[in-house]
């Protein structure tokens, strides 16, 4: 990317072909909200799982009943393939965005102020190269820590300080003789299998949002503001 020079920054599309991309704009712009909604129906469908789990738990006394901690680690499961799926629509939706972003930029930024400078490149070409061979703008382990950033992480957490916590009550209510004896299912080497299975799940959720820490993450420029920035110079 490089700044262009005055004759490019005064460069205007034809106007034979604005009403062509006005209905492009439009359409992706569709595209980006269906995509968007998307998103949303998946992380409801998060917590709703995730308030049925803890609802069923903390709803008996028993511990020994079915509806004790093993249904968080379960819910724990369901929620992580809800966030794959989540994390795939999100590879979509940012090819929607990001065109609609490329619109925005070097169309719409343009009209409402000609003598603003932009840094750009060649971008009627990528967006027709794009058009022709549509490609996702992001790796799936990137959208993967993207949406575990913004939304799974607070879930995933508050599954495993629910899991926790029905431990406790656990050894407390029931008499048991320490944390293993609580946690386990019931057979040998069942609490080391489930605390050895909670720790890979953990190191992995932990790998995936720092091994893409430093990428380039989501096409929206919201996350590269800066901060000190007004939102609106008025």
């Amino acid at each position: 990317m490089i700044l262009s020079d005055s004759s490019k920054d005064t460069e205007r599309f034809p106007a034979d072909n604005l009403q062509v991309l006005t209905h492009f704009y439009r359409g992706e712009v569709q595209r980006e909200t269906d995509w968007r909604r998307r998103l949303d129906l998946t992380t409801n469908w998060a917590i709703i799982t995730t308030m049925a789990a803890f609802s069923w738990t903390f709803s008996s006394v028993d511990p020994a009943s079915f509806g004790s901690h093993v249904v968080l680690l379960f819910a724990s499961f369901l929620v992580f393939l809800l966030m794959c799926i989540e994390a795939r629509r999100y590879r979509y939706y940012d090819i929607w965005h990001t065109r609609v972003r490329m619109l925005e930029v070097h169309i719409l930024v343009p009209a409402l102020n000609p003598d603003k400078k932009l840094l750009q490149g060649d971008w009627r070409s990528v967006l027709s190269d794009d058009l022709l061979m549509p490609s996702y703008k992001i790796s799936f382990h990137e959208a993967l820590a993207q949406r575990l950033r913004a939304n799974y992480g607070w879930l995933f957490l508050g599954l495993l300080a629910g899991w926790i916590l029905r431990i406790v009550i656990d050894i407390s209510s029931a008499g048991e003789k320490s944390f293993s004896d609580a946690a386990g299912l019931g057979f040998p080497g069942s609490f080391l299998l489930i605390i050895g299975l909670q720790l890979v799940f953990v190191l992995y959720l932990l790998c995936v949002v720092l091994g893409t820490w430093k990428v380039r993450g989501v096409t929206g420029e919201i996350r590269r503001r800066d901060k000190n920035a007004r939102n609106w110079p008025i």
